[in-house]
């Protein structure tokens, strides 16, 4: 028996279609620098709840936003 026989056959599925223009790709926002002290300021008054809804923003954004202003 060869080598080449006791290799599995490989199935490589098809590539994925290119996305059509129709679809539109999420752009990040970027916060202003009047946003950024808001959110500072009501956090260090521990204003957590609200912050995130006052500016559109979810929960996650803001947490990385916070975590990166301690370092």
């Amino acid at each position: 028996m060869s080598a080449v026989a006791r290799l599995p056959s490989l199935y490589m599925p098809p590539k994925r279609p290119v996305m059509s223009p129709s679809i539109a790709k999420k752009t990040r926002k970027s916060l202003t620098f009047k946003v950024k002290l808001d959110v500072i300021h009501k956090h260090e008054r521990r204003e957590t709840n609200s912050i995130a809804s006052h500016h559109g923003l979810t929960p996650s954004t803001l947490y990385h936003f916070q975590f990166r202003r301690l370092y």
